[in-house]
């Protein structure tokens, strides 16, 4: 069996291991575009603060799997059962896995493509971003407030760069944290020094590093970036036959609608466990398990992913924030709310279900508070623990023995 993936991140390795586990006969290579051995993009904010080193960025593929590096696919022609790449190569397969990611969104303005305007997509940015600093005026342009955005604005602060946010909604984290949440995390960030600007767009750039808002006004600064999120990397399947929506469209076995072919991670859609509906939920733990079901059907072995779940857990500008399913509903569910000085805590119900929650400040038991989503579970007897976040593994396991007795 010949398994051919493309792609180099979570989703890719994490398929490229386990055919190797259950189909330790069969060919396996995965075609990389970037030249650079994989490594974890996750991470990349953190390099660039300098809180890891280079040498332990990079993550080894797993032993017996051909990596072609700098193999970027151009087209999947599925009657053939080949994949044409960049450089003219074409590479057959028996099976095959499209993990190619997603790609950063950059608005079309003028000045976009001057040489200080970066998009965070590789470690090609990261180096290029390096030999700007530290530079004339020690100013960065941040556009977007998402998670991207505000990594690497807080790794440019580390690094001592004076910050302003240009934010398109009234809020930072728009996505992902509601009104008072938001509040908590940009008073934290005011009070370090960052400037936020709300409903504001960045209308153009010019070579001078000035940047014109939407509003008229200016900033001028050694580096833009632009954070304002991703989409699926699927420009190459554009006559592919494979269908797509958001992402690539699979069913629970990571299939797409042409048999033989699959999809995994940041390019495939799958169903939402809180929603109900097929979404692109572009987040690394569920790349890894995805690529790991969509290998195991690969070989044979049947298995199904369970769905997936929005959450986002990471700490900038030394807030920690931690957020999953509809933490951000407002009408129709049951809303429960904790503040205090420093934190905020939120959690979402319907008739009992937990059905997502915010935690600003201190988080703890993630794993714990993520699984009872995903369960189901009516959490209504302890809601006021889960809600002061004191609600743990052991109150857990005690509850659930008591259950079995």
């Amino acid at each position: 069996m010949n398994h051919l993936i493309i792609g180099g991140g979570p989703a890719a390795l994490s398929a490229a291991a386990t055919l190797r586990r259950a189909d330790p006969k069969a060919r396996v290579t995965i075609l990389c575009r970037e030249s650079d051995q994989p490594y974890s993009r996750m991470a990349l904010p953190y390099l660039l603060a300098g809180r890891i080193e280079e040498k332990d960025f990079f993550i080894a593929p797993p032993a017996g799997v051909e990596l072609r590096l700098g193999e970027e696919a151009v087209r999947v022609a599925a009657d053939r059962r080949e994949v044409e790449t960049a450089g003219g190569k074409a590479f057959r397969y028996d099976r095959l896995l499209i993990a190619s990611g997603a790609s950063p969104e950059k608005p079309n303005i003028d000045g976009g493509d001057l040489p200080f305007v970066f998009t965070i997509r590789d470690l090609h940015d990261i180096v290029r971003i390096r030999t700007r600093l530290p530079g004339r005026t020690g100013r960065a342009v941040i556009a977007g407030a998402g998670p991207v955005g505000m990594e690497m604005g807080d790794a440019l602060h580390q690094l001592r760069l004076s910050c302003t946010f240009v934010v398109a909604s009234d809020q930072i984290f728009s996505a992902m944290l509601d009104t008072p949440a938001a509040e908590k995390v940009a008073g934290k960030m005011r009070e370090a020094g960052v400037e936020i600007l709300t409903g504001e767009k960045v209308a153009l750039i010019r070579e001078n590093g000035e940047v014109v808002l939407k509003s008229g006004g200016t900033r001028t600064c050694d580096l833009v970036i632009f954070g304002k999120g991703v989409k699926p990397a699927l420009s190459f399947l554009a006559d592919s036959g494979i269908a797509a929506e958001q992402g690539i469209v699979v069913n629970e076995r990571q299939e797409t609608n042409i048999p033989g072919i699959y999809a995994a991670g940041d390019a495939a859609q799958t169903r939402d466990v809180v929603y109900g509906e097929d979404r692109v939920n572009a987040l690394w733990p569920m790349a890894v398990e995805q690529g790991r079901v969509a290998a195991l059907n690969m070989a044979g072995i049947l298995a199904s992913y369970p769905g997936s779940l929005a959450r986002n857990i990471l700490k900038v500008f030394g807030v920690s924030v931690f957020a999953a399913g509809a933490g951000r509903a407002e009408k129709g569910y049951e809303i429960r709310t904790l503040e205090g000085p420093g934190f905020y805590h939120k959690i979402v119900l319907d008739k009992g279900i937990l059905k997502g929650f915010i935690f600003v400040g201190e988080a703890r038991n993630e794993g714990l508070y993520t699984s009872l989503i995903r369960m189901k579970a009516d959490v209504s007897a302890y809601a006021g623990s889960l809600l002061r976040g004191s609600y743990g593994y052991s109150r857990h396991l005690a509850r659930a023995c008591r259950r079995v007795a």
